[in-house]
C-alpha cells in the first residue's frame, strides 16, 4: 500500500461532503479503518434512526445513554426493551438477593425479635438441629435452669444413672 493513500486532497474532501460524508468520517475511513478511498468518498454514512429514537425514549424514561447502550451491546437486550424496562432499586435489588439466598425464614427471625431471642442464639439453636419455631420462641434459660437441663441430658444419655453420684 502506498503511503500517499492516506493523503486526502481538498478536492476528495469536496467530493465525500458532496455525498454528505463529513471531514471526521472520511478521515476515519481512510486512516483508521484502512478504506480504500474511493469506497470513503462514495459510500453514504448509515443513519441508524430506529437506535437514536430509542435512546430518546430511554433518556423521557430516565435510562442514560450509557446504560442504554450498555444493555443493547453488551446484554443483547433489544432497543425496545432496553429503553423502557426500567432501573432496578438498589435497595430493593439487595432486598431480593438476601430473601433469595435466606436459610432462616423472615417470619422465625421476626418471632424470635418478638420474643426477645437474640438473632446469634436462635441461629445457634438452628445449627444444633432445633426446630426453628421452638428456637425463636422458648426463652433463653439462666444459669440455674441450664445446670437443670444438662443434668436430666446426662441422665437421658446413660441408663445406668444409680451407678454414678451426682449430687
Amino acid at each position: 500500500m502506498d503511503p500517499y493513500d492516506f493523503y486526502i486532497t481538498p478536492e476528495e474532501y469536496e467530493q465525500a461532503a458532496a455525498n454528505g460524508i463529513d471531514p471526521d468520517n472520511l478521515s476515519r475511513r481512510v486512516r483508521l479503518l484502512g478504506w480504500e478511498k474511493k469506497r470513503a468518498i462514495t459510500t453514504p454514512l448509515q443513519k441508524n434512526t430506529s437506535r437514536k429514537h430509542w435512546a430518546k425514549v430511554a433518556e423521557e424514561n430516565g435510562i442514560r445513554y450509557y446504560t442504554f447502550m450498555n444493555r443493547v451491546n453488551v446484554w443483547g437486550w433489544e432497543e425496545e426493551r432496553a429503553a423502557t424496562e426500567l432501573l432496578q432499586d438498589r435497595k430493593a435489588a439487595a432486598a431480593a438477593g438476601t430473601e433469595k439466598i435466606r436459610k432462616i425464614p423472615a417470619e422465625v427471625i421476626r418471632l424470635a425479635e418478638q420474643s426477645g431471642i437474640a438473632y446469634h442464639t436462635m441461629r445457634a439453636r438452628i445449627k444444633k438441629g432445633w426446630d426453628p419455631y421452638e428456637a425463636a420462641t422458648r426463652p433463653v434459660a439462666n444459669h440455674s435452669e441450664a445446670g437443670k437441663l444438662g443434668k436430666a441430658a446426662v441422665k437421658a444419655a446413660y441408663s445406668d444413672w444409680n451407678k454414678y453420684s451426682f449430687k
